[in-house]
């Protein structure tokens, strides 16, 4: 069977450089077992309760357009998503562009985007430290006995030009090109493995 995922993991291989890669998977005793860790990791991971309560540097809220915070927890295509990364003094900003669901397959992929709470809304600016030519893509994966779950980074690429001032700049660069970004992915592979286990100990396993 071919899965989406593949085609993710391939571009990032292919990429290195601009790609990034964290994951965790389990095998259990049987596929039924596998199929319903899968249901419950793919709830998990539409509730941002989920990503605020299996992330140790980073805190998310849901926003609409309009820059409104909204009142559900439920993750959905087009929803904004602010993102509090610790050692950093402002908001990143990213859009849910897609969510894939197909058998023994779900991908949320979120691009960078303008931030909607902003006094003065410019959607061409990215408030993020990637352009927004890069994608985030959080794929859940079910073969046979195994559930996994893998974060995907494609396209990151240091957002410099799309900045307007050098405070801004200068921000991007510390962040793109110091450790901080290290311990960002770091902080991925802990989230898949928290999430994995959190859904398995749901399920009694």
């Amino acid at each position: 069977m071919s899965f989406k995922t593949d085609i993710l993991l391939n571009q990032a291989n292919l990429d290195e450089d601009h790609s990034s890669f964290s994951s965790a998977e389990e095998t259990f005793s049987d596929q039924s077992k596998a199929a319903q860790i899968f249901s419950i990791l793919k709830e998990k991971l539409l509730n941002i309760n989920e990503w605020n309560a299996h992330s140790l540097l980073s805190t998310f809220r849901l926003f609409d357009e309009n820059g409104q915070l909204l009142q559900t927890d439920k993750i959905s295509i087009g929803v904004f998503m602010q993102i509090a990364l610790k050692g950093t003094v402002k908001y990143d900003w990213v859009r849910v562009v897609d969510i894939h669901e197909a058998a023994d397959e779900f991908i949320i992929t979120v691009k960078p985007t303008f931030d909607p709470t902003a006094e003065k809304v410019d959607k061409s600016v990215v408030s993020h430290f990637f352009t927004d030519e890069s994608t985030n893509n959080f794929c859940l994966l079910r073969r046979a006995d195994t559930a996994a779950l893998y974060v995907i980074g494609l396209n990151e690429k240091m957002n410099m030009r799309e900045t307007k001032n050098a405070l801004e700049a200068a921000r991007n660069a510390a962040v793109n090109l110091g450790s901080y970004l290290g311990v960002q992915r770091g902080e991925w592979e802990k989230f898949c493995h928290h999430l994995l286990e959190d859904a398995a100990k749901a399920h009694g396993n």
